[in-house]
């Protein structure tokens, strides 16, 4: 197995992107973006922190301590660029032996028709401590650690909002970090796709860096809306496979990662690795993210019983109109004569004939039986939901605007969609996605808008 250093063997910095394999690419990673695909800052709507602390390869036999330290920061810049930034600083350390260093620096912005494009610099080194072995080997005679510039390029486009892709290349000036002759790292080639559900996200990457190639997949599913399980399965050449689990939880503008790695191949003797995160979110697009998904979620509960009581009202009359037409008691009048004579004329009795429901009324019938049984048992889940919903906290049903800073808003119409509405408030159909990051907890995560539907317009 070709070894390397963790610049290039692992892109994952991040509990999330851990827990999920590194299968990162098309997936917009906040603060994490610089380790994975800086493009996906795009996406970014409020100013995020993030630290991570990370203890690899815990358990080896010679009592081998890896620690792994992250700290990034991202915001939107748009009052002095149009774009988002992210600054970040990684570390990874063996006890007192070795250390690689990371300092990033990324920027992102849309470039054409909803494709965004990211830069990251960063500044990379490599130093060994000095003791009876080093001093010794002639690889160290011009000194134990070595500096070199490099930049990654990525590229993030979501032609709808429920699926993504992401390509990105890492180390594109391949940087030099050889002491005593020349060490570059392999330039690293990663393309992934992501799709996007109300509550799961699922995510395929495929890497490839000289001879090497890794291949991940992973997935995340939220519950409860405030709960996220994670799970990822990673494998290359050279036998290299690793499972990945992970959860994390929300609370507020703050939201706590953990991730677990466990190498199945590749790797002896170790118990795995774990991380553990911390991401704090700041602004008032954050606060109210969360109150206004709740009151979207009362809001389509509401429309979605609504329209089932319409529903039922419909098949029953229809119902009523079929029994009517095949069952019942109908009278025909008897004909009478042209000219009957007054003492002859007798009341005529009408005969009565009863008409029995033929065989495809029959089955008409039972078919809008079914479906008003079944409508009735999704209007009576929907007015369950409606109870849990309004059960919850008044402010996470309606959020208070004196509360927050005035915004220019747009009423969806019929027809609209957020590339119309882009092109009618900005006159550039290409910033759809600037609305959708502002209201993509209003619009869920599916992105439909809906007539009367309230939109933040940024």
């Amino acid at each position: 197995m070709n070894a390397e250093a963790s610049f290039s063997a692992d892109s994952a910095c991040g509990a999330r992107a851990s827990a999920m394999a590194g299968a990162f690419t098309a997936v917009p990673g906040g603060a994490e973006a610089a380790c994975s695909n800086p493009a996906t800052l795009t996406e970014l709507g409020s100013p995020e922190l993030t630290a991570v602390y990370g203890r690899l390869y815990s358990g080896l036999s010679d009592d081998s301590s890896i620690g792994q330290g992250y700290f990034g920061f991202a915001a939107p810049i748009k009052k002095y660029l149009q774009g988002n930034a992210a600054f970040s600083w990684s570390d990874t350390r063996l006890s007192e032996a070795y250390s690689e260093s990371a300092y990033s620096l990324s920027y992102a912005t849309s470039v054409y028709r909803g494709i965004g494009a990211g830069l990251t610099l960063k500044y990379l080194r490599r130093a060994y401590t000095s003791d009876a072995y080093t001093a010794l080997d002639p690889v160290f005679n011009s000194g134990y650690s070595k500096g070199a510039l490099g930049a990654d390029l990525g590229f993030f486009y979501r032609p709808r909002t429920n699926y993504a892709f992401g390509l990105s290349f890492r180390n594109l000036n391949k940087p030099d970090l050889g002491l005593a002759s020349s060490d570059p790292l392999p330039l690293e080639t990663r393309a992934g796709f992501s799709y996007l559900t109300r509550s799961t996200l699922l995510d395929v990457d495929a890497a490839f860096a000289g001879p090497d190639y890794n291949l991940s997949a992973g997935v995340e599913h939220l519950f409860q809306r405030r709960f996220l399980l994670r799970m990822g399965l990673a494998t290359g050449n050279d036998s290299r496979r690793s499972v990945n689990l992970g959860f994390g939880s929300r609370f507020g503008l703050a939201s706590f990662d953990y991730a677990f790695s466990l190498p199945i191949s590749g790797i002896a003797g170790t118990i795995g690795s774990h991380r553990l995160a911390f991401s704090f979110k700041f602004g008032a697009d954050a606060a109210l993210a969360e109150d206004l998904a709740a009151a979207a979620d009362l809001k389509r509960a509401q429309e979605r019983a609504v329209l089932q009581e319409e529903k039922i009202r419909v098949l029953q009359e229809r119902l009523d109109a079929v029994v009517r037409q095949s069952v019942g008691l109908a009278q025909q009048p008897a004909a009478q004569p042209a000219a009957v004579p007054a003492q002859a004329a007798q009341p005529a009795q009408q005969p009565v004939v009863i008409i029995q429901p033929s065989q495809s009324d029959a089955k008409a019938q039972a078919e809008i039986s079914r479906q008003i049984e079944n409508l009735k048992l999704e209007l009576e889940k929907s007015r369950a939901e409606m109870e849990t919903l309004k059960a919850r906290p008044a402010a996470a049903q309606q959020p208070k605007p004196a509360q927050q800073p005035a915004r220019r808003t747009y009423v969806v119409k019929d027809g609209d969609t957020l590339g119309s509405i882009a092109a009618s408030v900005y006159g550039d159909a290409d910033r759809w996605p600037e609305i959708y990051r502002a209201n993509s907890a209003s619009v869920g995560r599916g992105g439909e808008v809906k007539p009367g539907q309230v939109l933040s317009l940024p």
